[in-house]
């Protein structure tokens, strides 16, 4: 089978690197003259009239891939003779197998999400998973989120009343926006940084969501009941992406802790200043690190984000991965490819319900002494108290409503064995 004929679209130090291997390559320029290695540079008016043949094949040697291949495009170039040389990996990629998403305005769901009334922190897990919901309802493509934020600009005041600037900042960063860009159709997110601006940033475009966002001039704090009503109409539980980056990092851990053959554990825990009477008996869990066998399972502790780079260990049973409570991504990547995850109540571990086969035990204990705990918080939260639970179908979950001992622990972890082995479970 003939080789095609190769052209070096651009004149530069990645031209010759390229010409060791195609040595016999076209070259061409968008405006063309003069010559390289004793041959003629062609113009694209000259390379469109002389090579646009299927036996072609052009790489470009450019950082502005993208105006060049919309060029040859319009000169009716085939995409799929089209390709870039990577300068990030070092090899020639196709143009045809790296087209980003288009974003059109048609296709995309603006959501905003609005500060006022929705906390800088995970509750952005459930958000996301509604509005992802409603992008499927709508059959469209892609989301573009909107951070709108509580500031009403002019002259009126606004309160730091939840968090500082710095904390709610923070928090955006690295909590809000990371489970945003997680979600597969997601193409942006974007801030409107006084509410004054909301009218004149979302004006005239299509798919907007909450749909009365422009009449009302307020979003709404979407969580488990409205997810429960997509649900219920047959909207397919949404899912979280995992990165390929992130996956590669957990198998690279795996590798070089010698546990390829074992099964992953992950140990989520809460130890936090703010309401430190939530926070996770240790004792418990460090006395279940003993029980289990090293020699099968691989357990991967995760602490507080807050403590997560305290020097001191928390056991030396358990490989601690800090930077996994910094990265929302590297997180669920870990969750996604544990046996088992385990977890104290706690925003993060939220995740487990978002993530296609995810295994998980996630203790969260009802304690009516505090109101984020009350047996009637979860319940309007939407949470079904002894009853199954709609969001913990997406794979193999329990849900205890109580304060972990190493008894009840012991025996979750024991049942979750037998679960996953038999291929069944039960909530």
């Amino acid at each position: 089978m003939n080789s095609p004929q190769v052209v070096l679209y651009g004149i530069n130090s990645v031209t010759n690197t390229l010409l060791q291997s195609h040595p016999d390559a076209i070259f061409a320029t968008t405006q063309g003259g003069g010559t390289y290695h004793n041959k003629p540079i062609l113009s694209l008016e000259e390379l469109s009239a002389q090579y646009n043949t299927p036996g072609i094949q052009i790489i470009i040697c450019s950082m502005f891939v993208d105006d060049i291949a919309n060029a040859l495009v319009e000169h009716g170039f085939s995409l799929s003779a089209i390709y870039f040389y990577n300068i990030t990996h070092c090899k020639v990629l196709s143009c045809e197998d790296t087209i980003r998403k288009s974003g059109s305005t048609e296709q995309t769901l603006h959501v905003v999400y609005d500060m006022k009334v929705n906390l800088p922190c995970y509750d952005a897990l459930s958000f996301a998973a509604v509005a992802e919901a409603e992008r499927i309802k709508r059959k469209l493509k892609y989301i573009h989120f909107y951070m709108l934020s509580a500031n009403p600009g002019g002259n009126k005041l606004s309160f730091d009343a939840n968090y500082t600037e710095d904390d709610r900042s923070w928090r955006i960063a690295n909590i809000v926006k990371p489970i945003f860009e997680s979600l597969p159709s997601y193409i942006g997110c974007s801030d409107i940084i006084n509410r004054a601006d909301l009218t004149p940033t979302m004006a005239g475009k299509l798919n907007l969501f909450p749909e009365d966002i422009l009449t009302t001039q307020a979003g709404v704090a979407h969580g488990l009941l409205k997810l429960e009503e997509y649900y219920n109409n047959g909207i397919p539980m949404p899912e979280l992406k995992v990165q390929p980056a992130a996956a590669s990092m957990v198998q690279t851990l795996l590798d070089h802790c010698h546990a390829q053959n074992k099964k992953l554990v992950t140990l989520t825990l809460r130890n936090t200043p703010t309401h430190p009477e939530r926070n996770t008996p240790v004792g418990p869990w460090i006395e279940f690190l003993h029980s289990l066998d090293t020699d099968t399972y691989f357990p991967v502790l995760l602490r507080d984000t807050s403590e997560c780079l305290n020097a001191t260990p928390l056991s030396q049973l358990a490989f601690e991965v800090p930077a996994a409570t910094i990265s929302f991504a590297l997180r669920i990547a870990l969750y996604d490819a544990a046996y088992i995850n385990l977890s104290s109540s706690g925003g993060p571990s939220f995740a487990y319900y978002f993530l296609k086969g995810c295994s998980s035990i996630r203790y969260s204990p009802i304690d009516d002494n505090h109101f984020a705990t009350a047996r009637n918080t979860l319940e309007t939260a939407g949470f079904k108290i002894g009853e199954e639970q709609f969001f913990a179908q997406n794979g193999l979950h329990q849900i205890p409503f109580e304060v972990e001992t190493f008894e009840s622990i012991q025996q979750a972890f024991n049942h979750q064995c037998q679960m996953l082995e038999c291929n069944t479970y039960e909530v």
